[in-house]
């Protein structure tokens, strides 16, 4: 015997619960199946009497129409909380150990002290360096186009941010899209910002909530009672005549449509083609390790007002970056304390997240409490590991997404999403669901 339905969505990450909120708007039939006894995928809050942490993305980006219809659908549009202005102007890299403010307009470079004078000059050389004709290497294309040390001082420390990633192996066509396209489209990235009018709309903010990231997909499982089905962990896809069977350890549904929204390295073991699954084998995971601390802000000697820094290979810290999470939004910690989101690992430091827990946590602290002078009682201290934490966007990228349209194209109602394409972010991951909601 089997349960019969529309739509299977497997995973209660963003995507699929994006995918299942315009769904149910629509009055679609279709049921979502968790493997674990919470929803949330990534997006893990825990709330403690002094801190909000999050234990993935720390602020999701008010980008497009998806986003926002979400949040109003939900009724929670009023409760959205932004980061204070100073947080997004005051971004931060290591200089000689020192906390260095990244230019955010082109000029500033000129008078910062993180570029010598020789990669200043360097930069002007972009408007003569011809196009890219194929895709590169994330390393090999910022390098071409202004200089070595623009890459390492710069673009280094972003890349670890967002991708925790290698350079040398990212496509800069899929990890620096706006740079890319501006290159492709003008023959320089110089030409392409000075020729691209800023727009007069509203500023892209980025926002969270008063009890964090967690509360956002709380709310869209609380509408979707009945639909979301915890603990169902899918052990197997079978493609039968007319749709898709879904086997579960207890239960087995048969479906029209299938969407998985679940990581590559799910899905390769539940899938029924075989070429397809070696596919899926081929998207890495960088691990992420990530530390909360938390400090009374009297015992800080150093506090900078800001979003945080990042780190590059040279300054030798057990940290790709830290973010000062209280700068950014007041709520998650008292007014008398201080709380710090670090992230460790990644591909540079693959190494320290083999370590165990309490090892890594004293060398991090060490680090942490001497950048922002710190001495005293350490209110908070969290760990969480993500094994496999951040995908790649590397050089088979390209390809990847290929295989993906061929495998969908060949299985009529079988959907793949995820942030191992197109778009890591929680953004990203709304406004893919919401289109494919519309498609099912």
């Amino acid at each position: 015997m089997h349960t019969e339905v529309e739509t299977v969505i497997i995973g209660s990450g963003i995507c699929g619960l994006s995918i299942a909120h315009f769904m149910s708007k629509q009055k679609k039939d279709f049921v979502l199946l968790e493997s674990e006894s919470q929803i949330g995928g990534i997006i893990q809050t825990n709330i403690s009497d002094k801190f909000i942490c999050e234990y993935g993305p720390n602020t999701v980006l008010l980008n497009n129409d998806a986003i926002k219809e979400l949040i109003k659908d939900l009724g929670m549009w009023e409760m959205l909380l932004y980061p204070e202005d100073y947080s997004n102007q005051n971004r931060y890299v290591l200089i000689k150990n020192e906390l260095e403010k990244i230019p955010l307009r082109f000029f500033d470079f000129l008078r910062s002290p993180i570029l010598s004078k020789k990669a200043k000059f360097r930069i002007f050389f972009e408007l003569f360096v011809k196009k890219h004709s194929k895709n590169t290497t994330v390393y090999d294309f910022v390098c071409k186009r202004f200089g070595k040390e623009f890459h390492d001082k710069l673009i280094e420390p972003f890349i670890t941010g967002v991708y925790a990633g290698d350079t040398k192996n990212m496509s800069a066509k899929h990890s620096l899209k706006i740079l890319w396209n501006l290159e492709q489209k003008h023959g320089s990235v110089l030409k392409g910002l000075f020729k691209t009018k800023r727009s007069k709309k509203e500023k892209v903010n980025s926002f969270n909530f008063p009890n964090g990231l967690g509360q956002l997909v709380s709310t869209i499982s609380n509408n979707l009672e009945g639909q979301i089905k915890l603990e169902k962990k899918v052990i197997g896809i079978v493609k039968k005549t007319g749709g898709f069977l879904i086997k579960t350890e207890k239960e087995t549904f048969f479906c029209k449509k299938v969407v998985s929204t679940v990581p590559s390295y799910v899905l390769k073991e539940i899938v029924f083609d075989d070429s397809f699954s070696k596919e899926m084998a081929k998207v890495t995971y960088n691990p992420i390790d990530v530390f909360h601390f938390g400090f009374y802000t009297k015992n800080i000697k150093n506090m900078k007002k800001g979003f945080g820094v990042l780190t590059k290979p040279s300054d030798n810290k057990s940290f790709l970056g830290v973010l000062f999470n209280s700068q950014i939004f007041k709520h998650v910690s008292s007014s008398d304390t201080e709380l710090f989101t670090i992230l460790v690992g990644g591909e540079r430091q693959k190494e320290l997240c083999q370590l165990e827990s309490k090892k890594l946590e004293g060398i991090v602290l060490k680090e942490v409490e001497k950048l922002i002078a710190h001495q005293g009682e350490v209110l908070l201290k969290e760990h969480y590991r993500w094994k496999k934490g951040i995908p790649q966007y590397d050089m088979n990228q390209e390809n990847l997404i290929q295989q993906i349209n061929s495998f969908e194209k060949e299985n009529p109602g079988f959907f793949v999403l995820g942030n191992y394409f197109n778009g890591v972010s929680v953004s990203d991951a709304v406004l893919k669901g919401k289109n494919l909601a519309e498609k099912l």
